[in-house]
Order: structure tokens, then C-alpha cells, then sequence
């Protein structure tokens, strides 16, 4: 009997210690009988400058329309990404234009611009750009605030200990950080040591910066000399933006630069600015592999590129870079 007792003892420690931690998934009961395996990579989609004055406040206030109808219907494209990330043009705040700067192009968003931003996944944004002080301080801590109350989280500030975010996603710990170079309210100079400390600190650093030549469809001797110092600091990977248009990219040092992903939301309809980029990156132990998702802006709402257009532009852009159809791996 007692030995009957200790076997049945050994069998309930090892059920206890074994089935909630087998190997490296979990057990999920008898209904379930499956075993699903941790996440192992880090998955990041970033996407250019999204601006709700203006022409796009007009359709929405004026026309009915979601300026997000297209890419509502394909969100299933867009699922799986740890962080949705996007350049935030301007100040959710509601105040006296007369009373931000004045300058020739004032951004003032409505409050329900985080609900918007939330309804197709975004849960990061940069405010790291030439457009967030538009209402002055009282205009960016409106914004933080209107963010803080969806759970969308942001990158950028006027002080350099301020302008990083750190999140763990998958057990690796990942530093994103928002930079400007337009107006610069953080010297670019501070950002190196920064990065490579953040690099020492974590697995991953991921950059967001505001930077370039407008309209320009190639990146500037700047925006190169800048982005190859920051990898040599310890980014990981750094998202463009400003320009208005896609940019082209560049490998330096096994690390993507994505030069400028151009506007996502925006009433720009001239030149090429009505041509956007998404880049989704994922983070392996042994490789990062990259999707693009180009798309059109048709009256201020960006929709996804497919088939035959989406190849074209993929070809096109990945120009001497090995790659199968729109993706690639480094």
C-alpha cells in the first residue's frame, strides 16, 4: 500500500512540474490537447507620417468618410505585429489656432484620433517630428494625454531621456527610440551615446526619425552620414520619415535603413506623394526577414497595393537586393 502511495505522489509532482512547462510550450488542459510554443521573434510594422487636419479633417468632418476605410479591409494583412508603429504629424489637441504658432502650416487633430489610430491596430507612435510643438507644450502634453487613455503608447520628446521607450516582447527587451532632425529639440549629437547604451541594455534598438529633404526621392548626404552612425552606435533597424514620399533603402552593416516610408495619412495629392510604404520587420535568433506593404493614397486614405501593382513596386524598390516577391531576409 505504501508503495502504491509514493508512485501515485511521484505521478501528481510530475503532472504538477511537467504538463504546465513541456519542453518549451504549455500545456493547455483536455479541451485544448494541443501544446502551443512561446513566441520566439520580435515582429515590428512601421508606417510614414499620418496627418487628420486639414483636407483629411474635412472628408471626416465635412464628407463622412473614414480616411482608414481601405485599410479596414485588409486588416488580416496586417495582423501579428507586436508594435504598430507611425509618424504622429501633429497635436491631438481642440484650442485657439491664433494661440499655437504661427507659422504656414498649423496641425491642431480632433480627440478621437487615438480611437481612429486604435481601430487598425496602432499602439505606438513617434512624436519626434516638426509638427508636434504646433500648439506649443500645452498642444504635446494634450496629445500624450489623449493616447494615455486608448493604451497607445509614443516615442519622442523634447528631453533626451524621455525620447526612448524600452517594452519586452518575446523575453528580449527592445528599446525604441523617436528622433528629429528637422527642428531638433534634442540635438542629434546626444542620440549616439544614447543608442549605444540602450544597445548595451537590451537585445534590440529600433529608430524612428523625422529627418530628410522634402519631395526628395533619394535619401541626402545627411540622412546617410547620420543613419550609418546611429547603426554604428547599436540600432537595430531605422524607419524614415518627412520627405512626404517613399525613399529608397539601404543594407549598412547587415541593418536596414528605410530612408523614407512617405505618408500614410495625408491630403498631399501631387507627385509621389500619394505612394506610401509599410515595412514589417521580425526579428529571429539567426536572421531578420522584412515584408513591405505598399499602397495608393486615393483621396487622403491609404489601400494596400496587390498583384501585378504590388509586384512592380516591390521589384523595383528591392532593386539589387536579393529577395522573393515583396520580402526579404539579412
Amino acid at each position: 500500500m505504501k508503495k502504491l502511495l509514493t508512485i501515485f505522489l511521484i505521478l501528481i509532482v510530475g503532472l504538477v512540474l511537467f504538463l504546465p512547462n513541456w519542453g518549451d510550450g504549455y500545456y493547455l488542459g483536455e479541451k485544448a490537447k494541443e501544446i502551443i510554443f512561446p513566441k520566439s521573434s520580435v515582429k515590428i510594422l512601421n508606417f510614414g507620417d499620418v496627418m487628420f487636419d486639414r483636407g483629411v479633417r474635412n472628408i471626416i468632418e465635412n464628407k463622412g468618410r473614414d480616411p482608414l476605410e481601405y485599410i479596414k479591409k485588409d486588416l488580416k494583412e496586417l495582423k501579428g505585429f507586436d508594435v504598430f508603429l507611425v509618424n504622429l504629424e501633429g497635436p491631438i489637441v481642440t484650442m485657439d489656432r491664433s494661440k499655437c504658432q504661427q507659422k504656414a502650416y498649423n496641425f491642431q487633430f480632433a480627440s478621437d484620433t487615438p480611437d481612429r489610430l486604435k481601430s487598425i491596430g496602432v499602439n505606438m507612435v513617434s512624436l519626434a517630428n516638426n509638427h508636434s510643438y504646433d500648439c506649443y507644450k500645452v498642444g504635446f502634453e494634450s496629445t500624450k494625454q489623449a493616447l494615455f487613455k486608448v493604451g497607445i503608447e509614443y516615442v519622442g520628446d523634447s528631453e533626451l531621456e524621455k525620447s526612448y521607450l524600452v517594452k519586452e516582447i518575446a523575453g528580449k527587451k527592445v528599446a525604441f527610440v523617436g528622433m528629429d532632425e528637422t527642428v531638433q529639440t534634442v540635438p542629434l549629437s546626444n542620440f549616439y551615446p544614447l543608442v549605444k547604451k540602450l544597445k548595451t541594455e537590451n537585445d534590440l534598438v529600433v529608430v524612428n526619425i523625422h529627418w530628410g529633404t522634402e519631395y526628395l526621392l533619394t535619401n541626402n548626404a545627411n540622412q546617410k552620414a547620420i543613419a550609418h552612425k546611429l547603426i554604428d552606435s547599436g540600432a537595430d533597424v531605422i524607419f524614415g520619415h518627412h520627405p512626404h514620399v517613399v525613399e529608397n533603402m539601404e543594407v549598412y552593416k547587415g541593418k536596414a535603413i528605410f530612408y523614407s516610408l512617405g505618408n500614410f495619412v495625408f491630403d498631399q495629392n501631387f507627385g509621389n506623394t500619394t505612394v506610401g510604404l509599410g515595412v514589417g520587420v521580425e526579428f529571429k535568433e539567426k536572421e531578420i526577414s522584412f515584408e513591405l506593404f505598399p499602397f495608393n493614397i486615393k483621396i487622403f486614405a491609404p489601400d494596400l497595393m496587390k498583384g501585378e501593382e504590388r509586384e512592380v513596386f516591390c521589384e523595383k524598390f528591392l532593386k539589387g537586393l536579393e529577395h522573393k516577391s515583396c520580402e526579404f531576409v539579412i
